[in-house]
This record gives C-alpha cells, sequence and structure tokens, in this order.
C-alpha cells in the first residue's frame, strides 16, 4: 500500500506570494489574516481551514478553484523539477561509470 504525503501547503503559497510580489504583511492587509499566521502557514507550522483558503484565494484576486489550480500548479512544477533533477544526476553517474 503505498504511503500518500501530506501536501506541503507552506512552500506553495510562500511561492503564490511571491509570484505576486507581496510581503507577508501585504498578504495579511489583503487577507484580513494575522501575519504571524501567515508565517506559521508558509513554515507548515499550521494547517489552512477552509475559510483561510477563501481568505487567501479572495487576497491573490482569484477564486477558490484558481487557488487550487495554482496550488497543483506549483506541486506539478515542483514535481518535474524533482524528476529533471534525478535524471540529470543518473546520466552523470552512467557517464561517470562510463569512463572507468
Amino acid at each position: 500500500m503505498e504511503e500518500k504525503q501530506p501536501i506541503r501547503f507552506g512552500h506553495k503559497l510562500k511561492m503564490l506570494r511571491k509570484k505576486q510580489f507581496l510581503s507577508q504583511e501585504d498578504l495579511e492587509e489583503l487577507s484580513k489574516l494575522d501575519r504571524k499566521y501567515i508565517s506559521n502557514l508558509e513554515n507548515d507550522v499550521s494547517s489552512p481551514t477552509l475559510s483561510t483558503l477563501y481568505k487567501l484565494a479572495a487576497a491573490f484576486g482569484i477564486t477558490f478553484l484558481e487557488l487550487a489550480q495554482e496550488i497543483d500548479e506549483v506541486e506539478e512544477n515542483q514535481n518535474y523539477l524533482i524528476s529533471s533533477t534525478k535524471e540529470v544526476e543518473d546520466i552523470k553517474a552512467m557517464q561517470k561509470n562510463k569512463k572507468r
């Protein structure tokens, strides 16, 4: 049975915030969420509630569904980078073994 990893929402939130050139203080003002709470979310100390996700979507000027798509896009990009890095490492290892 495959064990599922929890979503690391914090990293995704931080990337979305930076994508829109917002500071935590800016996001606090737009979302009406406490900056410390936003920091806790970004550091995966706290998990967002449904209400929080709706507030964040509104702060980013997108719908809840668009926020979910943005989160998926960030995750897809991360997965692509991880797999690409692994491929490069495998190719380097193969080339190193050929030289021996």
